[in-house]
Parts: C-alpha cells; sequence; structure tokens
C-alpha cells in the first residue's frame, strides 16, 4: 500500500512539475501579447552572414516543441512602403577627374520606381532618369549630397549647403520641406526613406554631441508630417515608423530601455534591445504585420532572446 502511495506521489508531483515547465511567460496576455523565449544567442543574432534564414528556422524549431505562433508567416503585409534610392549621373570632361559636373539622375535597373520614365542603363545597371526632371538648382547649391530618393513622381533630395554646418534640407523636388540638425554616418544621415499613409517618413541620425567626429553622440529621430517624432512622444529615440488601419507606430526608446508604440501609447513591454536591423548587411531583421494585425518582431532583455506578437486591432480600440 506504501509503495502505491510513493508512486501516486510521484507522478503527481511529476505531472506538477511538468505543468509549472510549461506555464505561460507572466507577460503573456491571451490573444493581445505574447513572449516567445527563444534558443537564440547574441553570437548567432549577430552573424551578418547566415541570419536571413535565421528566424524562420529558429521559428520550426519552436514549433516542434509544441510552441503556439500567433503571427501567419504566409500572411504578411506592408507596414510602410521604402523609397527608391537614386544617384546622381556625374560626367567629366576629356575623361579627367577635375572638371565634372551632376547631369542627371539615376536608378538601380532591378529597383526602379514604377512610375518613373527611365531611358539608357550603364555597364553596371544604372539607368538614366529622363522623366521626373531633376532640380539642378538644388544640386549645384548643395555642398554635401546625403541622399537622393524616389517615390511616386516625386524626387527627394537630402544635403547641406555649408560643409561647415551640420544642418541639413530635405526638399521635395524644388520645395524645402524640412531641416534638422544630421550628422553623416557611414553612408549618409539617413537610416531610412519611407512612405506612411502617402506620406513621406525620414528616419535620420540626430547629433547630440559632436566634439569627436570617431566618436559621436547621436541618437536616431524621424520627421514625419512635420513634426520629429522624438519631440513630439517624449522619447530619447525613435525608428522603424510603419503604419496599421490608419494609425502609426515605431520603436521608441526612454531611458535605455525600447518598446513599441502605436496609436499613441506605448504596447510591448520594455526590451535591452528591439532589432530594427543588422550592422553591416543590407537586409532589416524583421519587424512585420501579417493580415489579422498580428505584429511580430525579435527582442532581447537581459542574455535571452524572445519572439515577440503583438495584436494591433486590441489596441485600435
Amino acid at each position: 500500500m506504501k509503495k502505491q502511495i510513493i508512486a501516486i506521489l510521484a507522478v503527481t508531483l511529476f505531472l506538477t512539475g511538468c505543468t509549472q515547465n510549461i506555464t505561460s511567460n507572466k507577460k503573456t496576455k491571451p490573444g493581445i501579447y505574447h513572449e516567445i523565449e527563444t534558443t537564440l544567442t547574441s553570437r548567432v543574432v549577430d552573424d551578418i552572414v547566415n541570419f536571413s534564414d535565421l528566424v524562420t528556422k529558429e521559428i520550426t524549431k519552436l514549433q516542434k516543441t509544441g510552441q503556439d505562433f500567433w503571427f501567419d508567416q504566409n500572411q504578411k503585409i506592408k507596414m510602410k512602403e521604402p523609397m527608391y534610392n537614386l544617384h546622381e549621373k556625374i560626367e567629366c570632361k576629356d575623361n579627367s577627374k577635375n572638371d565634372c559636373s551632376i547631369v542627371g539622375l539615376q536608378a538601380f535597373k532591378y529597383n526602379l520606381p514604377p512610375d518613373f520614365k527611365i531611358g539608357e542603363c550603364d555597364s553596371i545597371d544604372w539607368c538614366d532618369i529622363i522623366e521626373p526632371k531633376f532640380s539642378k538648382n538644388i544640386i549645384e547649391n548643395t555642398k554635401q549630397i546625403s541622399g537622393i530618393y524616389g517615390f511616386g513622381k516625386d524626387i527627394y533630395t537630402v544635403g547641406n549647403k555649408d560643409n561647415n554646418d551640420d544642418t541639413y534640407y530635405i526638399y521635395k523636388n524644388e520645395k524645402e520641406i524640412f531641416l534638422h540638425s544630421m550628422f553623416f554616418g557611414t553612408e549618409s544621415t539617413i537610416i531610412d526613406a519611407s512612405m506612411i499613409l502617402d506620406s513621406p517618413a525620414f528616419n535620420f541620425y540626430d547629433p547630440i554631441k559632436i566634439t569627436d567626429e570617431n566618436n559621436p553622440i547621436t541618437t536616431h529621430n524621424i520627421w514625419y508630417q512635420d513634426e520629429t517624432i522624438n519631440e513630439k512622444y517624449e522619447v530619447d529615440s525613435s525608428s522603424y515608423l510603419f503604419s496599421y488601419q490608419n494609425k502609426t507606430g515605431f520603436v521608441g526608446e526612454k531611458d535605455g530601455q525600447k518598446f513599441v508604440f502605436f496609436n499613441g501609447q506605448k504596447i510591448s513591454e520594455d526590451f535591452d534591445e528591439i532589432r530594427t536591423s543588422s550592422c553591416c548587411a543590407i537586409f532589416s531583421y524583421p519587424i512585420e504585420l501579417d493580415k489579422n494585425g498580428i505584429m511580430f518582431f525579435l527582442a532581447k532583455r537581459g542574455e535571452k532572446y524572445f519572439f515577440v506578437e503583438i495584436n494591433l486591432n486590441e489596441y485600435l480600440k
């Protein structure tokens, strides 16, 4: 009899232990907010060679253990419309490098703005833009061009007028639409240029203190609809502006903690890191959205990485 009682207690304890092991994360709100702990490490996540299939492999691995995901990988929708990168066409007299001028703009053959009229392409697949016409006056009066972008039938030019000044201007065709202090990073002042709800959005390096060009103190800021996000929402940093159901959101940072902000409210827990891009890589880590309004992203708290799922529909009410 004693042996039967001991066996029953052992089984009970075993089942209780199993139940405790699969208890959902305390931060999970059923149907609204979901954190899924992954097996990923910083070494793996920072692998810029193999990260492109990192997320899919990890999801498959977790699903095999019985982990449920809300996000539908087969029903993704766009959160933003990236602008098209353009560059200057430069011609030099007598094949010299001293007497050169910008004679037009070009777009990459395999990433052409659909509303642009394109002419001849060169040997490295950059094609002359015939229409819309670029503003030669703006180009000639700009000392340093930070970026040129196309969308619809418009051309956006970012640059400054004085090499000794960190004030950069953004022009839509020939009209100045924004000016602000910016820091020229590795390649540009602009981190991301997109269209959000038919309005241009520019995520840029905002200088805080530049006493040493090699060790600048900067933050990320977004200009959108004549406002800067950091100042509007009183955050220290903002990136990855997106939209859903005519409402906007972004990844914000305050006092060293990152979070997702949507429709005027903070909708995620705090993290040490929310991956919006990979260092030295041209592809972003996914912040994605499916047709049911489930947002999906990769985040880090302490040494652990999580897949985070948020039902944005709950924040439209």
